[in-house]
């Protein structure tokens, strides 16, 4: 099995092998070139014969003053506790669901 990895705008194709484990090691100047890290979580997926892996970028925690925490709890329903309370909530409505079900 071949993994190209390319990065950048000069296509810098690296021949990997695949161990027993199914693992393979990105070569350090790919890693450099990405920032990847220890730790650094890759999308993986096959397309056209190809194996791809992708940097996955986490998304930036939301600051305490950001708008969504107002609507939180808020809905239809005009409950404040909702956000609080979601698991009960969701667990009520499929008990009663399934009540008027049977």
């Amino acid at each position: 099995m071949t993994i190209i990895l390319t990065y950048s705008k000069n296509f810098c194709m690296k021949v990997v092998k695949v161990t027993s484990k199914g693992q393979v090691t990105i070569p350090s100047e790919v890693r450099d070139a990405l920032g990847i890290d220890e730790g650094t979580y890759l999308e993986v997926s096959e397309e056209g014969g190809e194996i791809r892996f992708r940097k996955v970028v986490p998304a930036r925690p939301l600051s305490g003053d950001d708008p969504i925490w107002g609507m939180m709890g808020s809905g239809e329903s005009g409950r404040q506790d909702v956000a609080s309370d979601h698991d009960r909530h969701l667990a009520a409505g499929e008990m009663e669901r399934w009540r008027e079900s049977s």
